[in-house]
């Protein structure tokens, strides 16, 4: 990447808390002298403002998941009109599954480049594409995980079922032998020797 290529100005959305101070100090390092906003619930943005590390902070309303809705479509025109080089989704986990939220709302603001870093202090190139197919596997996971309980349930009561009805064609055949065992045994008893007197 050349001089006229690093990112001038990044964006950072606080999506996971606990890797965000490593994830600042990486792109300081990486990108030197450049300008980085932090993206941060509203409930953050006083100690967020503390934070050398950051520029500029700007707030989302407190809410569960940060998302394209919840910044409202208004602040995403302002984000855009910034014109960001780089737009950062911050994971807790390595594959990033559950932030296709925070993918979504990376992409929107129409940055350069987006980046998902994850808590290793690795990234993964974000594009629309990406963040959508993200998505789609977010919300079809419960799907298959229903499906596999389902199915798993059906298969308990076909094997439960056919094995109550082998027990009940089975069970006249058994009654037959058990008769005819105790026939055989009744025919062929052994008599006991008799008593000697002496």
């Amino acid at each position: 990447m050349t001089e006229k290529d690093q990112p001038k100005k990044i964006l950072v959305i606080r999506s996971a808390t606990r890797i965000l101070n490593k994830t600042l100090v990486l792109l300081r390092e990486e990108f030197p002298g450049c300008h980085i906003t932090v993206l941060v619930a509203q409930s953050a943005k006083e100690s967020m403002e503390k934070d050398s590390l950051a520029d500029e902070v700007l707030t989302i309303p407190d809410q569960r998941r940060i998302s394209v809705s919840s910044y409202g479509k208004n602040n995403i025109r302002q984000l855009q009109e910034k014109k960001f080089d780089l737009a950062i989704a911050l994971y807790n986990i390595d594959h990033g599954l559950g932030y296709s939220n925070v993918d979504l709302l990376a992409c929107s603001i129409k940055a350069k480049s987006v980046r998902g870093y994850n808590s290793k202090g690795t990234f993964e190139k974000v594009t629309p594409f990406t963040a959508k197919k993200k998505s789609f596997l977010e919300k079809t996971t419960f799907f298959w995980v229903a499906a596999n309980y389902v199915a798993t349930i059906i298969l308990f009561l076909i094997i439960t079922v056919a094995l109550v009805l082998e027990w009940f064609i089975r069970l006249p055949f058994s009654k037959k032998q058990t008769t005819s065992f105790n026939k055989t045994v009744t025919t062929h008893s052994v008599q006991k020797p008799a008593k000697v007197e002496i």
